[in-house]
């Protein structure tokens, strides 16, 4: 697996440890809370508000009905390509297939599963497991969640982490171990240790003030404060030898990140070209490439689509953000490229 992929879950995790993440995480400041939706596990053995659907030629019709490109917008107004839905397939951002072990759906949410592998000589990382958690809204957005996945381990003492997190509890007993994962260095980091007195264990480097923890079920729910006033919860999920994220709530707001619904690039799928050879444009359901003058296959630009306006976006902390458009015709066999601030118009016919 590419390590790009998983950027979100490692993106998680760190929040959880000692940064946030900037730009990608944002807060439930959206008025339907019930539209954003959660980032509890489903299991698929289990009981939900929604009936749970483990049959994937269900769930493939379901992913159909939200073909669209999603993107998540920063705080300074660039969007980043994040997934592309097109027939039953998802792609993540740099156009690679989403290839899932298991889907699981309830109501209007998705739950991906991809299993990390099982042994690497080369690269620990490739043995992470990753889950995420698609919440599609009535307003055609998605709201992701990340649900990082620890493995786990007999327990064992670890250098530093000392610290509690709240009163042991009896019940913990059962799921006494070391969880950890692979960093991107693919050396192991351990999240929690529980041990076999039920006790909970942390990184001392979180600074905790105050914490508490409590278990219903299978459902590990941990409360802390951070020096510096910060407060944070965390819902984490037992399943099959695993410790799964659920929902994390930072000073009270429920993490999650927000992304738009464009349109497709599939109606428009085809390779353009100028008269003179000088302009490429190639468009594929997962991805669009641009050549031309100031703009080759080595630079990184987001390509947006609206009706039948293709607008690349190349943005740069140096120098103002170019805009390459094109406009396609109803026939799709040509289209007229404007380049960046007004520098011309060239027509591409569709080979």
């Amino acid at each position: 697996m590419l390590k790009k992929i998983i950027i979100t879950a490692v993106c998680i995790i760190a929040i959880i440890f000692i940064i946030t993440c900037s730009a990608s995480i944002t807060n439930s400041t959206y008025s339907l809370e019930e539209d954003i939706g959660d980032g509890s596990f489903i299991d698929p053995n289990g009981s939900a508000a929604e009936p749970i659907i483990v049959d994937q030629s269900m769930i493939s019709e379901f992913i159909k009905k939200h073909n669209g490109v999603y993107y998540s917008k920063y705080e300074d107004g660039s969007l980043d390509m994040r997934y592309i839905i097109d027939g039953d397939k998802i792609y993540n951002g740099y156009g690679t297939e989403v290839i899932a072990t298991t889907k699981t759906l309830s109501g209007n949410k998705l739950q991906i599963y991809i299993k990390g592998k099982t042994s690497s000589v080369v690269s620990g990382y490739d043995m992470n497991d990753e889950m995420y958690t698609f919440n599609f809204a009535t307003n055609r957005n998605i709201y992701l969640f990340a649900n990082a996945i620890f493995h786990k381990e007999t327990y064992s003492l670890q250098k530093g982490y000392d610290d509690k997190m709240g009163e042991p509890i009896p019940e913990l007993q059962i799921e006494a171990g070391n969880y950890y994962y692979y960093d991107y260095d693919d050396t192991k980091k351990y999240y929690i240790l529980i041990s076999t007195t039920g006790q909970i264990y942390i990184d001392e480097h979180l600074n905790v003030t105050y914490s508490s923890a409590y278990l219903q079920n299978k459902l590990l729910t941990l409360k802390y404060n951070k020096v510096g006033g910060t407060t944070r919860k965390q819902e984490l999920h037992f399943y099959n030898e695993r410790l799964i994220f659920g929902n994390t709530w930072i000073n009270n707001q429920l993490q999650y990140e927000a992304l738009k619904r464009y349109d497709s690039f599939s109606p428009y799928i085809g390779v353009y070209k100028s008269s003179d050879g000088t302009t490429t444009l190639t468009v594929k359901a997962e991805k669009v490439e641009l050549i031309t003058d100031g703009l080759g296959i080595r630079d990184t630009y987001t390509p947006v689509m609206v009706v039948n306006t293709l607008t690349i976006y190349k943005y740069s902390s140096r120098t103002p953000t170019k805009e390459y458009k094109i406009v396609f015709s109803d026939d799709k066999t040509k289209a007229s490229y404007t380049k960046p601030n007004n520098g011309g118009t060239i027509d591409l016919i569709r080979q």
